[in-house]
């Protein structure tokens, strides 16, 4: 028997008791909770979220900056009721206007006609374009606050783009791998209920993640031309990128001994971010060393990340 009572979960039958107005999810969406939902449900880490962007004649409901890529844009289109025409035509013509990478379009419902088309879009896009349609729900287990779910229903298969590509065999091949053990140490990160979002693994040599504030981001690190792996703190703040950091260098100790060894301080002055970086000698082109490359990322980055969120959050800036 469970030693933890289980409860029935209830689906909300009318998501207007949650949100009267799609305005309104819109506005919720751009939130700490909403970031966040978009974040476990689909795996992307935004910042920046502009409500009802309007570079050309229509309003986008939401446009964001994918974590840490700041020529990365990501749009999202809301409603209510069953996905229809005009939703489909305004999502594709958000993404074109503000050309985007990244589309999402989320409905209480979608149809059979809709899905097609993004599973075709997605089918036929190159790597750097990619598309997601989600359903929405929520639902409560007894007297609990509702609970919102975004079930996706159309995904792209980045691995399937890849082969698509002109690219060389030895950079898909590349790319295949770091998708492949990024997929491997987020399983085994997940296994331990991480205190933060991991972004959905791709084919780049990092893996970023959120610390809730602009211009502050962890990369975790695969790299291999140093036969290691890392974890930096990104310091890459608009307009004050120096004197974060030295706000943070001023605290270099009690850092160094929370975390229970020294860290790489890097300052790059005239560059567009500074970094504090964590390394260790594993080199992650050796088959053998999987499992202790999973263990030290699932180790070290809740570390790096309680002890910088923190302090990340109280930093003053200039305003």
């Amino acid at each position: 028997m469970s030693k933890i009572p289980i409860g029935k979960k209830e689906k909300v039958n009318d998501i207007r008791t949650l949100w009267s107005k799609e305005t309104e999810f819109s506005d919720w969406l751009v939130k700490e909770e909403g970031i966040a939902l978009i974040a476990q449900d689909i795996g992307i880490e935004i910042e920046d979220p502009v409500r009802e962007s309007k570079p050309g004649n229509f309003s986008c409901d939401i446009v964001a900056k994918m974590l840490g890529e700041e020529n990365h844009v990501v749009v999202i289109e809301n409603q209510f009721n069953k996905t229809d025409h005009d939703h489909l035509g305004k999502f594709l013509t958000y993404a074109s206007v503000h050309k985007a990478m990244t589309g999402i379009w989320i409905a209480e419902s979608v149809a059979d006609d809709h899905r097609q088309v993004i599973d075709w879009l997605n089918e036929n896009t190159p790597p750097t374009v990619n598309l997601y349609l989600a359903e929405l729900k929520a639902f409560r287990i007894g007297d609990s606050p509702a609970a919102p779910q975004l079930n996706i229903l159309c995904q792209p298969n980045n691995t399937q783009k890849f082969l698509r590509t002109d690219q060389s065999p030895a950079e898909i091949k590349l790319h295949l791998w770091r998708q492949t053990f990024w997929e491997e140490i987020h399983a085994h990160m997940y296994a331990h209920n991480p205190p933060f979002t991991l972004q959905k693994a791709g084919k780049d040599h990092w893996s970023s993640i959120a610390l809730g504030r602009t211009g502050f981001l962890l990369d975790m690190l695969l790299t291999p031309k140093n036969k290691s792996v890392a974890i930096s703190l990104i310091v890459q703040p608009e307009g004050w990128k120096d004197i974060a950091f030295e706000q943070l260098e001023i605290d270099k100790v009690a850092i160094e001994q929370e975390i229970g060894c020294p860290l790489q301080w890097f300052p790059l002055d005239g560059k567009k971010s500074s970094k504090i970086m964590i390394e260790a000698k594993i080199d992650p082109t050796i088959e053998g060393n999987r499992q202790s490359i999973c263990e030290w990322f699932n180790e070290t980055t809740p570390k790096m990340y309680h002890v910088f969120k923190s302090r990340i959050a109280a930093l003053k800036s200039p305003d």
